[in-house]
């Protein structure tokens, strides 16, 4: 494991030795191969061709070895971000409206975050917030009579109340 996380920074800090390190040995395989087919009987020309189509395509087999790294994702973040920034760099204008539509965007969100989060999210400021009511006058039918309760009727529910540990009034 540690061995494995050393090589991993190593391919992310010394890439050029690690390539040059590669590059040294997929040579060494495919003369090996070349060597056996020259003991074999074949002339140098023929051996080192046949090893190479043997071998297969260098540079698929390096692109398996960096993917094998597990550092790809790393690097190829690295090569979109220099990208991206020549680009902004080269059209101004362009970034200058981009950055400005992405604070916009980002103070927007925010404010109506922390607006959500004060109004829904938080709980309320009352030990047992989960057992609070909002009481309504109804008429003889049922129905609620109106949003409004006189201050009269609220001391009659404040001092008939059984069933609650307390009764109190806002104004809105």
């Amino acid at each position: 494991m540690l061995r494995d996380l050393s090589y991993r920074f190593r391919a992310l800090l010394r890439r050029n030795s690690l390539e040059a390190e590669l590059d040294e040995e997929l040579r060494a395989h495919i003369e090996q191969q070349a060597e056996k087919y020259v003991q074999a009987g074949m002339s140098p020309q023929e051996a080192a061709r046949r090893a190479r189509l043997e071998f297969g395509g260098v540079e698929q087999v390096k692109e398996e070895c960096r993917e094998s790294w597990g550092v790809w994702f790393v690097t190829e973040l690295a090569q979109d971000l220099r990208y991206g920034l020549r680009q902004l760099r080269r059209n101004p204008g362009f970034t200058i409206v981009a950055v400005l539509t992405l604070a916009l965007g980002i103070g927007a969100t925010t404010a109506v975050f922390s607006l959500l989060d004060a109004v829904l999210l938080r709980p309320l400021p009352y030990s047992h917030s989960d057992q609070l009511f909002r009481l309504y006058p109804t008429d003889r039918s049922g129905r609620h009579a109106m949003e409004a309760v006189s201050y009269p009727d609220f001391e009659d529910w404040q001092n008939q109340s059984r069933t609650f540990e307390a009764i109190t009034a806002y104004y809105q």
